[in-house]
């Protein structure tokens, strides 16, 4: 009797930490509260959105294909300068190794090179799963999310 008691706590602890750790990985519900809050509008687009493209511009074709499977946000603040000047775009990916896939490229000798994204981890362009580009007014509430 004990030992069964003792088997179905452990099977809820680990259904409960494993529903907690899952949840908590994603990370665009506070991202978007976050613009929003600070009179951003917020909404969800293709690669085909101009901003988009302005944006993604760096990326190769292959990348931004790749891109298009992923949920991209796009955040844009109010200001006399323009939309896209007070814009940024979130790219929410399933899990932040995928991030870490996304931005390692592979020189012509086969080595792996993680140069963007050991700097987009440093500057804070990575908030858990999701990955921030744009205006740098943005990346401050990306970061705080």
């Amino acid at each position: 009797m004990k030992k069964r008691i003792f088997t179905v706590l452990i099977a809820l602890i680990t259904v409960l930490t494993l529903c907690f750790t899952l949840a908590g990985c994603d990370k665009s519900g506070s991202i978007k509260k976050a613009f929003e809050d600070e009179g951003y509008t917020v909404k969800t687009i293709d690669t085909n959105n101009e901003t988009a493209k302005l944006l993604l511009s760096s990326f190769t074709e292959e990348q931004i294909e790749k891109i298009d499977e992923y949920e991209i946000i796009l955040c844009v603040g109010e200001g006399v300068i323009g939309a896209v000047a007070t814009s940024g775009i979130v790219i929410k990916f399933p899990s932040e190794g995928e991030i870490k896939n996304f931005l390692t490229v592979e020189d012509a000798d086969g080595n792996k090179d993680t140069k963007l994204y050991d700097s987009a981890k440093e500057n804070g362009s990575i908030n858990g799963n999701c990955l921030y580009l744009g205006a740098p007014k943005g990346l401050g509430i990306f970061k705080n999310a």
